[in-house]
């Protein structure tokens, strides 16, 4: 009798343990099978297992989208904003972790099985036939039940059972989430993509620089291409499949870092181009160009940025007006494709040319000017002294160039001078203008990024303690208009001091203490919003760049401006840069070179030489 009893309590506490593990796992669902009726948080679903969560996002909203994009990883840097404005249609992109066409091939049937699909844009990379039907973790990377075909029995019983460990670490991040994204939400649910607001406001700055920071990033060994036969077969499948349900195919090649590209036995390499070939035309961004040879268009050696992303479409889609390096892009057919491999190895061993694609930037730092000798200070150049430093630059060959002449480089591929310098002076003051009178004469111009809450003031914001004058926009506005300054902002009232505002003062753009990233956040859109629309309103011209308040920045600063649409940022941090075309990264966070007092035009020049 008290075995029966036994008996009883323990499968009583068996089931009330299970039962526990099933409502754990149906509220916290960390993979979003179940609906995520609780959290709606997908972002975080998607970054646990794309293969499932995504298909149960796309379930229930998939009215939404009529279009999609399927492939790899690397198929995340398509922009589904870019495509959707070159076709007319509602993309949503299915990217997910590794490269697998037997994933891709049973995806594509279920998506025009089962959504409405006016067009798919698949991604094809050598690294999808180096494995076929690979599955490394059961819980993590599985297809759906409903994709693959499996037991939904087996599936939803997996979940309910899983470990409890998995929905305690989405409870955990749910409530402690901020307005940077982090490991638990990777992918922006709503398009499918990866959430790259961090990648994208990483520094990038010249070659040794770029390579000593993210050395890690790019290693690449030999890859046998063991299941080509498997992966351009599902790429026949997948046409057809396309094909029967009237819907649009495009097949994509997508870029491969050079090294990417030699690491396949180049024989392999020409059977699968001619195999794919045979099956379906296709667009490759292979080769030896700016984009295919330098590794600061790519995050690491596997994933091409955004930005070349953003370059490969607008080549299929013939967009001409921004830039595109030669040699980038190549409509591959059967017709084609022995001129196409031939041309591409005749290449291989050649690097594209920096100086064609990049240009070293010096940007000079000042602050004051005066014409009084006792006066010369660290943040203080004597008037003299800067036409001296300004008849040497021009000696020695270098160019001024505005804002819009860098940006047009980037976002254009504009030509810049073989020897550009950008002149930058901080905070407005009313001395300012002498030294653009100076400027005009020997044909340079500068950036003057103003305090908002200082402009046409010589006394502190709401006191009467005195400052050093800071100019109008009426009296700047003459050499605005000749080109001799750039008006940008400084931070409206982000510049504040601790004397004046207290111990809480605002110390530049970071976080107030106790300030929560999201309160930051709002509060630099606020002051940024008050400094573009002064100076926009005030010269009628344009605002979107920032010199951070004494130089301080962070990773979040640089997420939330350029949320904001920032184009450029400067820091004081001393150093020199290099812009690339196509990379608007190039353009954050510029080093600056802070022109002393007392320097000569020859010191100067001898700076920039030990700058490089």
């Amino acid at each position: 009798m008290e075995l029966k009893k036994w008996l009883l309590r323990f499968l009583a506490a068996a089931a009330v343990t299970a039962l526990a593990f099933v409502g754990w796992n149906l509220v916290t669902d960390p993979f979003g099978v179940f609906g995520d009726r609780v959290f709606d948080w997908y972002a975080y679903d998607m970054t646990m297992n794309p293969r499932v969560a995504k298909i149960a996002y796309l379930d229930k909203r998939h009215a939404d989208y009529d279009s999609y994009v399927i492939g790899s990883s690397k198929a995340s840097s398509l922009s589904v904003d870019e495509l959707n404005a070159y076709t007319g249609g509602r993309f949503y992109n299915m990217t997910w972790y590794g490269g697998d066409l037997s994933d891709e091939l049973a995806l594509a049937h279920y998506i025009l099985d089962n959504y409405e699909v006016k067009r798919l844009v698949l991604t094809v990379d050598p690294q999808d036939t180096t494995q076929f039907g690979y599955e490394e973790d059961p819980v993590k990377d599985n297809l759906h039940w409903r994709v693959d075909g499996s037991s939904p029995l087996v599936f939803y019983a997996k979940y309910l059972f899983a470990n409890p460990a998995y929905g305690a670490d989405k409870l955990y991040h749910y409530f402690a989430r901020g307005y940077l994204t982090d490991a638990s939400q990777v992918y922006v649910a709503e398009k499918g993509v990866y959430n790259k607001q961090l990648r994208d406001v990483a520094p990038i700055d010249g070659m040794a620089e770029y390579l000593a920071r993210e050395q890690n990033q790019f290693y690449l060994g030999h890859a046998e291409m063991r299941c080509a036969s498997e992966a351009v077969a599902a790429v026949a499948e997948i046409r057809d499949a396309c094909a029967a349900a009237g819907a649009e195919l495009t097949v994509i090649g997508v870029p491969l870092y050079i090294d990417d590209l030699r690491r396949y036995d180049s024989a392999e390499f020409s059977d699968y181009a001619r195999a794919l070939a045979a099956v379906t035309d296709f667009y490759d961004f292979w080769g030896s160009n700016a984009v295919n040879d330098d590794l600061r268009y790519y995050y690491d050696s596997n994933h091409f940025r955004n930005a070349a992303g953003t370059m490969a479409l607008a080549w299929i889609y013939g967009r001409e007006d921004i830039y595109i390096p030669e040699e980038f892009g190549h409509l591959t057919t059967a017709e084609n494709v022995e001129a196409r491999l031939e041309a591409l190895y005749a290449a291989i061993g050649e690097t594209a040319d920096p100086a064609d694609y990049s240009r070293r930037l010096p940007v000079l730092m000042y602050h004051g000017f005066t014409s009084d000798p006792a006066e010369v200070g660290y943040n203080v150049v004597l008037l003299s002294d800067f036409e001296e430093q300004l008849a040497a630059l021009a000696a020695a060959g270098y160019e001024s160039v505005t804002l819009r002449e860098l940006i047009d480089f980037v976002d254009h591929g504009a030509p810049l001078p073989d020897k550009p310098v950008l002149l930058t002076f901080d905070d407005g003051y009313s001395s300012v203008l002498s030294a653009a009178a100076l400027m005009e004469q020997y044909g340079f111009s500068a950036v003057s990024a103003v305090i908002g809450v200082s402009v046409g003031h010589d006394t502190y914001r709401d006191t009467d303690h005195p400052i050093t004058p800071h100019f109008s926009f009426a009296e700047a506005e003459p050499y605005v208009a000749a080109g001799a300054l750039e008006i940008q902002s400084h931070s409206y009232d982000m510049h504040q001091v601790e004397a004046l505002d207290g111990p809480n003062f605002r110390e530049g753009l970071v976080p107030l203490r106790g300030e929560s990233e999201a309160e930051f956040a709002a509060a630099a859109a606020e002051d940024w919003a008050l400094a573009k629309a002064q100076i926009e309103t005030g010269l009628g011209t344009v605002c979107d760049t920032l010199s951070y308040p004494y130089g301080f920045y962070s990773a979040l600063s640089e997420v939330v401006l350029h949320d904001l649409g920032v184009r450029v940022t400067f820091t004081t941090e001393d150093g020199m840069n290099e812009v690339l075309k196509g990379l608007p990264q190039s353009l954050y966070v510029l080093h600056r070179i802070n022109v002393d007092g007392g320097w000569s035009g020859e010191t100067l020049l001898r700076v920039l030489s030990q700058k490089g």
